[in-house]
């Protein structure tokens, strides 16, 4: 306990040497998704959490986050808003991890630990809306898609995968890492390790289907006594 007031303690004083404004009051306010972090003169002291949470193993009602920023929510914002919101999300985010790392050195419970979650979902869901711009942007203008092509590449052990191109300025077949789009010879190992692996995706394969047929019958037999135990009374 006293770490953390020693750590908000540093936090105030850092945040009265430097006062570098990154977003407006009412910019920070209207894009927020959580009314944990509080708008205030000291603009670092948005990076740390409340003092009135800690010690506590969830947050006060009004200080509880909301939902993550949805799909079809940010599709209605402008490219602007977007990225506001973008840094606001990142700026929340690196509050919240360096508040959880100050809870484990303090050895105490992390409040309300489902903000990280749902800070990463709407940061995942920006990207997604502002890569559907961009293709569709570069689709309308030169009618490719904008993401970075792939290639399958395949290891030395026979798996393939997807790896995105880079761009080199020697061609690949001059350097070493154009070498790994080629195909490599596949020795007994790989073609044995080829083997072990489908067996093992296919006794996982059939213990999934034996667990959920398990379920199912226990589930019929659970209903079929409950109609029973309804007629008999």
């Amino acid at each position: 306990m006293h770490k953390l007031h020693r750590f908000a303690r540093c936090c105030r004083q850092l945040s009265a040497m430097r006062r570098v404004p990154l977003l407006s009051t009412n910019e920070a306010c209207s894009l927020h998704t959580s009314a944990v972090m509080q708008v205030s003169k000291g603009r670092i002291d948005e990076f740390f959490d409340s003092a009135d949470s800690f010690g506590k193993n969830e947050l006060p009602v009004k200080d509880r986050p909301g939902r993550s920023w949805s799909v079809a929510e940010l599709r209605l914002k402008s490219s602007s808003d977007l990225h506001k919101l973008w840094y606001v999300l990142l700026k929340e985010r690196n509050m919240l991890l360096t508040m959880e790392q100050a809870y484990k050195d303090a050895i105490r419970v992390f409040p309300n630990p489902e903000r990280l979650d749902r800070v990463k979902d709407s940061m995942d869901n920006l990207e997604a809306v502002v890569r559907e711009r961009n293709n569709a942007l570069m689709e309308l203008e030169y009618g490719e898609s904008g993401a970075t092509p792939t290639k399958t590449v395949t290891s030395f052990m026979g798996f393939k995968y997807e790896k995105e191109l880079q761009e080199h300025i020697e061609p690949p077949h001059m350097h070493a890492v154009g070498k790994e789009y080629e195909t490599p010879y596949l020795d007994d190992d790989a073609h044995m390790m080829q083997k072990l692996w489908e067996e093992k995706e296919w006794w996982k394969r059939r213990n999934m289907a034996e667990e959920l047929g398990r379920r199912t019958r226990k589930d019929r037999s659970k209903i079929v006594y409950s109609e029973r135990q309804l007629r008999s009374d």
